[in-house]
């Protein structure tokens, strides 16, 4: 035992509890083990009182990075408002808890509280230490900016990004701050810059080998090729999504996925395989209590149900929807909401609420045009084809310098990583050749070992097995199952005796460990004299035992049992004075087609009868 295991051997629980809170924690968000942080955090949360606030505070960060990485974006919101409640004093973990509400707020497209959580952090008092932080939430802004429509703004907050990356160019690498560029670009509009970084991080993540959270960086491509109007790479990436989604067992992000695919899919009018999508979505949001993303996904069944002319149904879900979308704004893909809302009302002929939802569907139309308005004067000058090589004209626009500077920052991202694995590889291979070795000597030494073990059990195996012994409950357990599976693979006859002393508690509690033992051995004895050599038996617990009799059916074996009862309970108690053992049995044999061995065992010791 290493010194340092056994000073941690010689830690309180409470220190043992903190340590690994400090380990989790330098960990990347999204490695966390998401059982292992809910059984530290219970610990602590539960006697909170008896830690530090730092431990606090950092402890409901795990969780909510946990939670955010499952989807459970309104648990991980509660859990990083508790952590900032706490009075902690460390000021890069406050940083840290703030940046996770932003990240919380920009999946949810809650740009305001975005907007006013992230410029928290930016008012931060500047040191180098939390330059990583700083970098993120500007790139936050810049997507609060943009989604706001304060595209000048958003440019800035960019442009402050490249300037604080020349001077500290490790932070490059960050696939965080590319997955934020390349989001700020997406909701400004530059769908062509917004492509070319995601698929440089979809590289990076590949390369880095980070693919814990990819199912998300497949769903922002997909909704990037959606935007660009290929559809065909649209659907590929969005499946993709969902099946890492699955495989990480985050059914929100499931969810999401399904609504990605069903508006791709009613695109390219595939009615049927959008409405399949667009149920299975509309199920996950019901039962995680989601209203904005279970409202989106009625309309798209509303958008089917009006597209494949089933005009009861999409009144029936209009009506229904009518009752949600009065306290939730939908963004420019859904406002056709409103629309068909009015047009129902029109031909129901209440000219009144038609109104009302006309006005609505046109005062959306045309905030939503403003912005598009505001996009194309930011992006009216197309990339370089040069990707990544900057302009020597300065005066060239700074929005196009700036997504220049996205790419070229992708591009030494994937060189970096490029590099890293290269040398990796090449560490691990020198690794894998020195161990290799030590392993080939360990091996002789072991195998000369294991052949001198095996010598010796041969021996002990060629000595007569006292008559006093059993087989243990773990080769009870082995017999059994072998026994089971080679009758059922040659298809002969097996049949199971179950003996069971029922008042066995009661008699190692009335008599001294010597008596219990000479009973526990007389039992054995008898058993072992009833049996031949092709029978064998052996313990499941105290007082119960399980007899395996091969090739012979329940109606030859019986005998055989009753006679074994029957001598237990005359011949080998005499001694026990007025104290009387109860004996039960049962005798069954398997149906292998259909019976599972465990049941089967289980419904053997269930249908015992007394002797």
């Amino acid at each position: 035992m290493s010194f340092s295991t056994l000073a941690n051997n010689n830690l309180l629980p409470q220190e043992k509890l903190i340590i690994q809170v400090e380990h989790l924690f330098k960990q990347n968000a999204e490695t966390l083990n998401y059982h292992k942080v809910i059984e530290i955090s219970k610990k602590i949360i539960n006697q909170r009182i008896n830690y530090p606030s730092e431990i606090v505070a950092k402890t409901y960060l795990l969780l909510a990075n946990v939670a955010s990485n499952k989807g459970e974006l309104e648990t991980a919101i509660q859990f990083t408002n508790d952590g900032l409640a706490i009075a902690t004093q460390n000021q890069a973990t406050r940083l840290r808890l703030q940046i996770n509400l932003a990240k919380i707020f920009s999946a949810k497209k809650q740009y305001q509280q975005l907007l006013t959580t992230v410029q928290k952090a930016i008012n931060t008092p500047q040191n180098k230490k939390y330059t990583a932080s700083f970098l993120i939430a500007l790139g936050y802004r810049s997507v609060a900016f943009a989604m706001l429509g304060q595209h000048a703004k958003a440019l800035v907050d960019l442009q402050q990004v490249e300037i604080v990356i020349s001077q500290n160019p490790a932070f490059s690498e960050y696939i965080s701050l590319l997955a934020i560029l390349a989001n700020a670009y997406y909701h400004l509009g530059d769908y062509r810059t917004a492509l070319t970084v995601q698929l440089r991080i979809l590289k990076l993540r590949f390369n880095l080998n980070i693919l814990n959270n990819i199912d998300q960086t497949y769903f922002h491509l997909a909704n990037t090729y959606y935007r660009l109007n290929r559809f065909n790479d649209a659907y590929t990436t969005y499946w993709e999504s969902k099946n890492y989604a699955i495989k990480k067992e985050a059914p929100i992000y499931v969810g999401y996925a399904s609504q990605g695919l069903s508006l791709t899919l009613l695109r390219q009018k595939q009615y049927d395989a959008a409405k399949t999508e667009a149920l299975k979505a509309n199920k996950l949001f019901y039962q995680h209590n989601l209203p904005t993303p279970y409202l989106e996904s009625m309309i798209i069944l509303i958008q089917i149900y009006h597209a494949i002319k089933q005009e009861e149904q999409s009144f029936s879900l209009l009506l229904k929807a009518e009752k949600l979308v009065i306290n939730i704004k939908l963004s420019a893909d859904y406002i056709i909401f409103y629309k068909y809302l009015a047009d129902m009302y029109l031909v129901k002929q209440d000219l009144n609420k038609a109104y009302l939802w006309k006005k609505k569907y046109s005062d959306a139309l045309l905030e939503n045009i403003l912005f598009i308005k505001k996009t194309i004067e930011f992006n009216n000058y197309p990339v370089s084809s040069e990707i990544g090589k900057p302009h020597k004209n300065k005066n060239i626009p700074a929005s196009k310098k700036a997504r220049e500077l996205a790419i070229k920052l992708a591009e030494q991202s994937e060189l970096t990583s490029t590099f890293s694995d290269k040398f990796r590889k090449q560490q691990l291979f020198i690794l894998i050749s020195t161990i290799i070795t030590a392993l080939l000597l360990i091996f002789i030494v072991i195998l000369r070992v294991k052949q001198r073990r095996q010598r010796l059990l041969s021996e002990y195996d060629a000595l007569e097995k006292p008559s006093y012994i059993l087989a243990n409950p773990v080769q009870t357990k082995q017999s059994y199952q072998a026994n089971f599976n080679m009758a059922r693979k040659y298809n002969y006859p097996l049949t199971l005796g179950y003996i069971s002393i029922t008042n066995w508690q009661e008699l190692t509690f009335q008599f001294n460990k010597k008596t219990v033992l000479e009973v526990s051995r007389g039992i054995a004895r008898l058993i072992n004299e009833q049996l031949n050599e092709f029978e064998n038996s052996g313990i499941i617990n105290n007082g119960e035992y399980l007899l395996f009799f091969p090739h012979q059916n329940k109606e030859d074996v019986t005998k055989t049992i009753e006679k074994l009862v029957s001598t237990l309970k005359l011949r080998y108690f005499a001694n026990l004075g007025e104290f009387s053992v109860l004996i039960a049995y049962s005798i069954e044999s398997p149906d292998f087609q259909d019976i599972d061995p465990y049941i089967f065992l289980s419904q053997l010791s269930n249908s015992i009868k007394l002797a």
